[in-house]
């Protein structure tokens, strides 16, 4: 194969060109399918490999590689890194290996042999997962059966997939149904491409998503009718799209009588003492003079931080959730920072004049996080005891933003504050303080995993086979 595009001028083309680019195409295809059905049937092999006690007295213990159908625990955490998936990801597509070698062999060979396309193998293994052995061969042996199998379209194949195991086993389709919608309901939040926006979905039964969507139309068509002077009757604007008008119905129907309230961020940026000597005597003799920032307090003195940025905060920002404004800050609030783009974790960045309405209008509370000015990490403080205050519970969450497990994403304000050198060995300190969910924080725990981190926040993991991944700490830089 060549890249044509450089061909200034158009040439004639025949059939046997045509033809050969098919084949190409085909024959490519192909070889993807056969790859995913191989890497499905190592995946199921590389689950089954656990560790098995051959020693009570001395508790020595060695990989051994069970039947097809085991799954060791964290195999799919050793993957997800390996593959460079989401942790959910390659969970998913374990189980789906597992069950496409165990459940759909004589399929799973028709795809490594290029028959079929592997997807149709893993449809129908997940249309298998409650079945019994009896009912799952019946169904593999009788679609590989099944004359024009292979021209099946997606529908088509789950379709029938589904039929024959209500037919045979009526009790395992249905567990496959409730699994399936309990997997897909709920509501997430995520962020717009388009700058200051946002983006709400939520999955459930119809029944539910059809009143839901039925009173939020109806509120929007009585706002069409009887517009309010902030959406455009008063102000000359144009009106709002019945877009606008539902989104607006929703937020009154969902906001109404709750008591909301949101934790803004300002990212700023400070600069760190270039000598680590400096940094140190002055963070002791801050301490001593500051008595309200008490060791175990792990907030910083006023206008500083810990790790001693030079000179004082000018963020222009409240030093306190309170609301309440230091006088220092008040004071150099217009000479060095302007305020840019705030960021609600897990949202994106808003703009300052919306940032104004959410304090004026609904009490939005504002937390400084200071943030080297040079690589965009936040920075941190300590405290001697085990327990991390709820200042530095803030601080990590802000630094890291998610587990810092190579390629998972679960919101770091839903983790577990892990210890990486286990305390009292290692310090209740940020530089010793990291973001992990439940699930990596077990496979660290129980030593499946190994990591270390860098005062500035780097990790660096090692698997149980010696591979080593590197994950980095959330930067920030205000490009408003």
């Amino acid at each position: 194969m060549r890249n044509a595009g450089s061909v200034a001028t158009a040439r004639p083309v025949d059939v046997d060109d045509m033809r050969l680019l098919e084949e190409a195409i085909k024959g490519s295809t192909q070889l993807a399918s056969t790859s995913q059905a191989v890497q499905a049937m190592a995946m199921a092999r590389y689950a089954a490999i656990d560790e098995e006690l051959v020693d009570s007295d001395t508790g020595v213990t060695a990989k051994v590689e069970h039947p097809l159908g085991h799954q060791a625990p964290f195999a799919d955490t050793d993957l997800a890194a390996a593959c460079q998936m989401a942790p959910r990801t390659a969970s998913s597509k374990m189980s789906n290996s597992i069950d496409a070698c165990t459940k759909t062999p004589g399929l799973l060979a028709a795809a490594v042999e290029g028959s079929i396309p592997y997807w149709k193998v893993s449809l129908v293994a997940s249309e298998l997962v409650n079945a019994s052995p009896e009912t799952s061969h019946r169904v593999d042996q009788h679609l590989l059966d099944t004359k024009g199998f292979n021209t099946w379209g997606y529908l088509k194949v789950k379709t029938a997939a589904r039929a024959l195991v209500t037919q045979w086993e009526e009790e395992a389709a249905k567990k496959t149904r409730q699994k399936e919608a309990k997997e897909a309901t709920g509501v997430w939040v995520r962020p717009c491409d388009m700058p200051g926006m946002a983006e709400l979905c939520a999955v459930g039964p119809a029944d539910q998503i059809a009143r839901i969507y039925g009173a939020v139309d109806q509120l929007a068509d009585q706002r069409s009718k009887n517009p309010t002077a902030s959406e455009g009757s008063e102000t000359g604007e144009s009106r709002p799209t019945l877009g606008q008008l539902r989104l607006g119905a929703l937020h009154d129907l969902v906001t109404q009588g709750a008591d909301v309230t949101y934790q803004v961020v300002i990212q700023v940026p400070v600069v760190r003492e270039e000598q680590a000597a400096t940094a140190t005597k002055r963070a002791t003799d801050d301490a001593e003079r500051e008595p309200e920032a008490s060791p175990d307090d792990g907030s910083p003195p006023p206008g500083q931080s810990a790790s001693s940025p030079r000179g004082p905060d000018h963020s222009g920002a409240p030093a306190d959730t309170d609301g309440t404004e230091s006088s220092s800050t008040a004071r150099e609030a217009d000479h060095c920072y302007t305020m840019g783009w705030a960021r609600i974790a897990g949202i994106g960045f808003i703009p300052p004049e919306v940032l104004d309405a959410l304090i004026e209008q609904v009490g939005c509370r504002l937390t400084r996080a200071l943030v080297d000015a040079d690589t965009g990490v936040t920075c941190e403080t300590s405290t001697t005891a085990y327990e991390p205050t709820p200042r530095m519970r803030e601080f990590v969450q802000q630094r890291d933003q998610t587990c810092r497990f190579p390629m998972c994403t679960r919101a770091a304000i839903r983790c577990d504050i892990d210890h990486v050198i286990e305390w009292p060995q290692g310090p209740t300190g940020g530089q010793n303080l990291a973001a992990l969910c439940r699930h990596h924080h077990d496979a660290k725990t129980k030593k499946h995993w190994d990591y270390e981190m860098s005062d500035d926040g780097v990790c660096t993991w090692t698997s149980r086979t010696g591979r080593t991944y590197v994950t980095y700490p959330d930067f920030v830089h205000d490009a408003s």
